[in-house]
C-alpha cells in the first residue's frame, strides 16, 4: 500500500508518519510541494499514485485569517480541491482534517457528524469550504473533524504551537497566567487522533464524516488547569472571561463533537497525562 502524507513536518503528520511507518510513507511538506499549486499536486500525484493520502497540511492561524482571508481560503479550501481531483483521478482514497470551528457554537448538546456548518470567522469559512471542495471532487474520502489538537511539537517552520505548549511556556516565564473559562470543546491528542484514523481506513469503514477527539470536554481555564496539575505547577492560574483578551476572530462557545461512528477515545485528561509523561517538561 503506498501511502503520501501532505505536511508531514506538522504535529499531526509527524506522528501519522509513525503510525504508517512499516508502508515507508512519502512525506511532503511545504518545502517539497505547495498543496495549492493545482498543476503540480495533480503532475505528482499522477506519478506517484497513491493509496491513500493523509492532507494535515493548513493554515492554522485562527486571529491572522481575519487579515489574510485569501491565503486561507487557497490553503484550507481551494487546495483540498486541487488534492480531491488529483487523489480521486489516481484511484485513491483522500483522508482530510477539519475543525470544529466550522460549527456556531451554540448547540449545548454538542455537534454530530451531520450537523449543519454555520462557520463564523475566516479561518472558519476557509476550512468549511476545504470540506465542500472535498465533497464535490471525491467520493472516496474520509473527512474528519478535530478540535485543540495537542502533541508532540510541529518540527515545520510554520508550525503553530498546542495550547499545552503555550500554557507550559507561559508557566516558565510569569507569576500569574490568565486564561479564559469559556468556550467548551474536547481536546485531541496526536498520538490518539493518528491511531484512530489508521483504524478507520483498516477497518474499512464507510466513507464521509467522521468527528474524532478524545473523551470529554472542558473550557481552555480547565484544560490549563489539569495541565498545572500534572506538573504540580505553583504559578498562579486566573480564569478570565473570552473578552479578557483581544482576538480578532470570533470563536464557538460551545463546539464539543460528538462521536457516533467509531468507538470513543480514551479521555482527554488521561491522554493528557500520558502525553506528558513521555514528553517530561522541566518546569
Amino acid at each position: 500500500m503506498k501511502v503520501l502524507i501532505t505536511g508531514a513536518l506538522g504535529m499531526l503528520g509527524q506522528q501519522l508518519a509513525k503510525v504508517y511507518k512499516d508502508q515507508d510513507p512519502i512525506l511532503w511538506d511545504r518545502e517539497v510541494i505547495d498543496i495549492t499549486d493545482k498543476d503540480k499536486v495533480l503532475t505528482q500525484i499522477s506519478k506517484i499514485k497513491p493509496d491513500i493520502v493523509l492532507n494535515t497540511a493548513a493554515y492554522n492561524d485562527v486571529d491572522g485569517a481575519e487579515n489574510n482571508e485569501a491565503l486561507a481560503m487557497e490553503i484550507n479550501g481551494h487546495a483540498i480541491g486541487h488534492l480531491a481531483k488529483a487523489v480521486s483521478t489516481a484511484g485513491g482514497i483522500l483522508v482530510h482534517y477539519s475543525t470544529d470551528y466550522v460549527f456556531k457554537g451554540d448547540s449545548v448538546e454538542g455537534y454530530k457528524e451531520d450537523g449543519q456548518p454555520d462557520p463564523q470567522s475566516a479561518y472558519a469559512r476557509s476550512k468549511y469550504l476545504g470540506e465542500q471542495e472535498l465533497v464535490d471532487n471525491i467520493q472516496n474520502y474520509y473527512l474528519i473533524r478535530l478540535s485543540r489538537l495537542f502533541g508532540r511539537p510541529a518540527k515545520s517552520k510554520s508550525g503553530k504551537k498546542s495550547f499545552v505548549e503555550i500554557i507550559l511556556d507561559l508557566a516558565n516565564n510569569q507569576d500569574e497566567v490568565n486564561v479564559i473559562d469559556e468556550e467548551v470543546s474536547s481536546p485531541t491528542y496526536s498520538v490518539d487522533l493518528a491511531l484512530a484514523t489508521k483504524a478507520i481506513i483498516d477497518q474499512k469503514k464507510s466513507f464521509g464524516i467522521y468527528h474524532i477527539s478524545n473523551n470529554g470536554s472542558c473550557t481552555w481555564f480547565e484544560f490549563a488547569k489539569e495541565i498545572f496539575s500534572n506538573y504540580n505547577i505553583k504559578v498562579k492560574l486566573n480564569p478570565v472571561p473570552a473578552d479578557f483578551f483581544s482576538r480578532p476572530a470570533l470563536r464557538p462557545k460551545y463546539s464539543v463533537l460528538l462521536n457516533n461512528k467509531t468507538e470513543p477515545l480514551r479521555s482527554w485528561q488521561y491522554a493528557l497525562k500520558d502525553y506528558m509523561s513521555v514528553k517530561n517538561h522541566e518546569i
